[in-house]
């Protein structure tokens, strides 16, 4: 497997009908740090990437171009759909976003992170 790396994109298969990814196949992005991603951790941290694009409208979500990222579709970035998965379970990989969208991505997280802190 080629190293992982924040901004990759892969597809990404449930391993269980109960899974919090839902029960097919999407694309996610890792969010995790490169200093994570080269590690022995055996796990990535990922946000799931929908086609709904009514919910670029929402908080901290990113809207992606086509194209962005090899997507074949308009995107975007759920930030609150965020999981940890083992790398094992990292599908076809699709594409990279480039390092300003990853920044983009990072701070819809840290807005969500915000929104917890003010409870």
């Amino acid at each position: 497997m080629l190293p992982i790396n924040q901004g990759d994109i892969y597809w990404i298969r449930p391993d269980d009908e109960n899974s919090e990814l839902g029960r097919h196949p999407h694309p996610y992005v890792v969010v995790q740090d490169d200093l994570f991603n080269h590690s022995r951790i055996h796990t990535v941290v990922v946000c799931a990437l929908s086609t709904n694009l009514g919910q670029a409208n929402q908080y901290g979500n990113i809207l992606l171009d086509e194209g962005e990222g090899d997507l074949p579709k308009q995107s975007v970035v759920v930030v609150s759909k965020i999981s940890s998965v083992p790398k094992s379970q990292l599908g076809d990989f699709v594409g990279r976003l480039a390092p300003e969208r990853v920044a983009q991505i990072l701070g819809g997280l840290r807005l969500l992170q915000k929104s917890f802190q003010r409870r």
